[in-house]
């Protein structure tokens, strides 16, 4: 059951929805599946101006005009962007996971319960940015977002250095 910072429960969504609000009450009562987390997370989300604070993430299907509550809210479109590009990949297991002993390479970086590689140090920052970058690459959506938010020149540049490693 998804709860506000204040750790009360939302009754109903404010949205125009599918499903009456006392049908969405009952199971607001009941502990989610444990596919809660990514159906959460997943959107697909979109941007919209929010007069209050700049730039709203919102799931498809809300708005600020309804008066929807984004996800989140950044004073700049191209912060706005890369949230909704990582949003998703958050409420997904992550992929990796990091040895917490040390073997005689590093520590172990595991996936599928095998050891797929080595970090030097045990360093959770690392693995989190590779589970975030494996869920970025595991979704076009999400990666558009993300080509979005980096803009023309850096992708001017990428796709001159990608051309270049492609070829023979």
């Amino acid at each position: 059951m998804r709860t506000h910072p204040d750790g009360s429960t939302p009754s109903a969504p404010v949205s125009p929805n599918a499903f009456t609000a006392e049908y969405l009450d009952l199971l607001a009562n009941r502990d989610e599946p444990i596919t809660g987390a990514e159906a959460d997370a997943a959107g697909p989300w979109h941007l919209e101006p929010d007069p209050a604070t700049g730039w709203a993430v919102l799931r498809q299907g809300e708005s600020v005009e309804k008066g929807s509550t984004p996800s989140a809210t950044f004073g700049k479109k191209d912060a706005a962007r890369l949230i909704a590009a990582v949003l998703p990949g958050t409420g997904k297991p992550p992929r990796y996971r990091l040895g917490k002993d040390p073997d005689a390479v590093g520590y172990p970086v595991i996936a599928d319960n095998q050891v797929v590689g080595h970090f030097l140090y045990f360093n959770e920052d690392l693995l989190a940015a590779l589970n975030v970058v494996d869920a970025l690459i595991a979704s076009p959506h999400d990666l558009a977002w993300l080509l979005d938010a980096a803009g023309g020149l850096a992708l001017d540049h990428a796709g001159k250095i990608a051309l270049e490693r492609a070829q023979p």
